[in-house]
């Protein structure tokens, strides 16, 4: 079978499952590269290997090529149990993520940015991520019916949710504009897209000296490891969060910097050692 042909049967099939338009996009580009590589299926394991080889040597990031090998994998599950084709990832392991720490706000991150914000519905998109963690695209699509009393609606990837939020927050969204459309976020040419909410919140972490991995998931990131550092826990942060399985809610344990380095200082054996 082509590949392109076998493609097009497995985006349909996602599509009819409802997948989100991100989701079913990523999967669109990174089929096309691999149907650039391999233009038949079935294919050999090392046809794939090579390919995933091809894709470092163009200096794609790790997280990428597994990001790649991830939609590899679901595209694979789905030929082999729809149209019975022998598996191609047979006997291949998944690409080596090395450990980084995600990026986050310190706490004296938060105040100083706000400082910048005179911008009533840049001030409330700020506060929304920095209160619930959520995605830009759930930010994008949120709409003022979805606004409840202590809590907002969100499609996320796993689909409807509930995602608590402060009175405060609540207080600033309901206060922006009414549209017509109902979507909360709008800018001068309807409402806002992930291009322009990333630009807004970009905006604002320059002008505290964050150049790098300045868009709204660093916020979202800045609530999971704050929300820890807080007192909060790892199941209810998975249930904020949208989070499929609990072991992407852990890595955030790992930001939790602050009350690790309090307690080495508070309990390390150095203090059995005799200034002199």
């Amino acid at each position: 079978m082509r590949t392109e042909e076998a493609i097009q049967l497995f985006l349909t099939s996602r599509r009819a499952m409802g997948l989100s338009a991100r989701t079913l996009e990523q999967y669109t580009q990174q089929l096309r590269d691999f149907a650039k590589t391999i233009g038949i299926l079935p294919c050999k394991p090392e046809d794939i290997e090579a390919f995933l080889a091809w894709l470092e040597s163009k200096g794609v990031t790790p997280e990428t090529v597994h990001s790649y090998f991830r939609t590899l994998r679901a595209f694979n599950n789905f030929m082999k149990k729809r149209h019975g084709m022998v598996s191609f990832l047979e006997g291949i392991n998944p690409p080596r993520v090395p450990a980084k720490v995600m990026p986050t706000l310190d706490a004296v991150d938060i105040p100083l940015i706000s400082i910048f914000i005179q911008n009533p519905r840049d001030m409330a998109l700020f506060m929304l991520f920095i209160d619930t963690g959520i995605r830009e695209t759930e930010a994008v699509n949120l709409q003022r019916r979805d606004i409840k009393e202590d809590y907002i609606l969100v499609i996320g990837k796993v689909g409807q949710r509930a995602v608590p939020i402060s009175e405060t927050v609540k207080t600033m969204l309901l206060s922006l504009p009414v549209y017509e459309d109902g979507y909360v976020f709008h800018g001068r040419r309807g409402h806002l897209t992930r291009n322009g909410i990333y630009q807004i919140i970009s905006k604002y972490l320059r002008k505290v000296g964050i150049t790098k991995k300045c868009g709204p998931q660093r916020l979202r990131h800045t609530f999971g490891r704050h929300y820890l550092v807080l007192g909060g826990d790892t199941r209810s942060l998975q249930l904020i969060l949208g989070h499929a399985n609990i072991q992407t809610t852990e890595r955030y344990a790992n930001l939790v910097i602050d009350d690790v380095v309090k307690k080495h200082h508070e309990h390390t054996p150095i203090q059995l050692m005799e200034v002199r």
